[in-house]
């Protein structure tokens, strides 16, 4: 009977270590995060600009197909929700986004190359240490741009069905 008792309570507590261990984050990813998106260059600029309109822009060319941000540091650090601790004060990132026209199987197509350039200054003479980046916030961003298409191509959508009800009331 004693190992009857004695076989539960060692799996019991064996499990319960297992719950509750702090999970590990993606793995790192230092190259640029790259979308095709199936609709025209301007649409796609479109969403790209207003998903990056929280973050301080300091080059937005249409013609180049270029965006970038200012340094992004302090509290407007993205921070995923599976990292506990703070982010340094010394660290800071900046985003830089390129939008290419193309067409695949004469459909149009439009390609975002998002790159993520994070930086540490440990102290003020010496140069910036470059951190590799986990890819979480980039994956974000693109995803987002692809959500934005499918709104404006649905409220484009449904103007047009409302316009064909009312054609001379």
């Amino acid at each position: 009977w004693i190992s009857n008792l004695v076989l539960p309570v060692i799996l019991s507590t064996l499990t319960a270590c297992a719950l509750f261990a702090e999970r590990p984050g993606p793995a790192t990813y230092t190259g640029p995060r790259e979308q095709v998106y199936y609709a025209t260059y301007e649409e796609v600029w479109r969403a790209t600009n207003l998903v990056l309109q929280p973050y301080p822009l300091r080059v937005s060319n249409m013609d180049q197909g270029i965006l970038e941000t200012d340094g992004i540091r302090g509290f407007r650090i993205f921070t995923p929700v599976y990292k506990r601790e703070s982010t340094s004060s010394a660290e800071q990132y900046k985003l830089v986004a390129r939008v290419i026209k193309g067409s695949l199987e004469r459909k149009a197509a439009t390609k975002v190359t998002l790159t993520k350039d994070v930086t540490l200054q440990s102290d003020f003479f010496s140069d910036p240490k470059f951190l590799p980046s986990d890819g979480l916030e980039e994956k974000t961003i693109l995803y987002r741009i692809g959500r934005e298409i499918q709104i404006e191509r649905a409220l484009a959508k449904a103007q047009k069905k409302q316009n064909l009800k009312v054609p001379g009331s």
